[in-house]
């Protein structure tokens, strides 16, 4: 099936945002010093699924991948990196709770798991200060979004990706 018929399912999807998202970089930021400095018993995890509907075939160029930043049992949130138009390459930004994301975490913690989520980086421990610090580096350069940028890195740009892979870090 052609790419085209999968971008009106997932605008719709994207058209339909909770109350809590956060696309303005600056209150992101805030947001994610807040967690710096309140929290001490949150755990980030990295996640990868299908990217425009479950009906696309998970290959590594049809792969969306997020952050969820778990501060309870019953708090979490998702965090990703986001092109501002459908195109290869536009501006980029930083999206919390982007509703695709949550929606397919939580079908797949419920045993649904049509997005072929995947928890990236088992074998690791994410070292969680300073993956948020990176985070907020990150938001601070304005990096521009470029699709193929795990394949092809292009200076100062992600997707969503590379972003995950550029800001992690792990405890050694």
């Amino acid at each position: 099936m052609p790419l085209y018929m999968y971008i009106e399912p997932i605008q719709e999807i994207q058209s339909n945002q909770d109350d809590n998202k956060i696309e303005n970089q600056s209150e992101l930021i805030a947001f994610i010093e807040n967690i710096i400095d309140s929290r001490e018993n949150i755990f980030i995890e990295a996640f990868g699924r299908k990217t425009f509907s479950p009906l696309v075939i998970h290959t590594k160029l049809l792969t969306h991948s997020f952050y969820l930043l778990n501060l309870s049992d019953e708090e979490y949130y998702t965090l990703s990196f986001s092109g501002a138009s459908f195109s290869p390459y536009s501006d980029g930004f930083w999206i919390l709770n982007k509703e695709v994301d949550l929606s397919s975490y939580k079908l797949f913690i419920e045993g649904n798991n049509i997005w072929d989520v995947r928890k990236l980086f088992n074998e690791k421990f994410v070292d969680v200060q300073q993956t948020l610090k990176n985070i907020i580096y990150a938001i601070e350069v304005s990096a521009s979004y470029y699709y193929l940028d795990h394949f092809i890195k292009k200076p100062n740009s992600f997707n969503c990706n590379s972003a995950i892979t550029e800001t992690i870090a792990f405890v050694h």
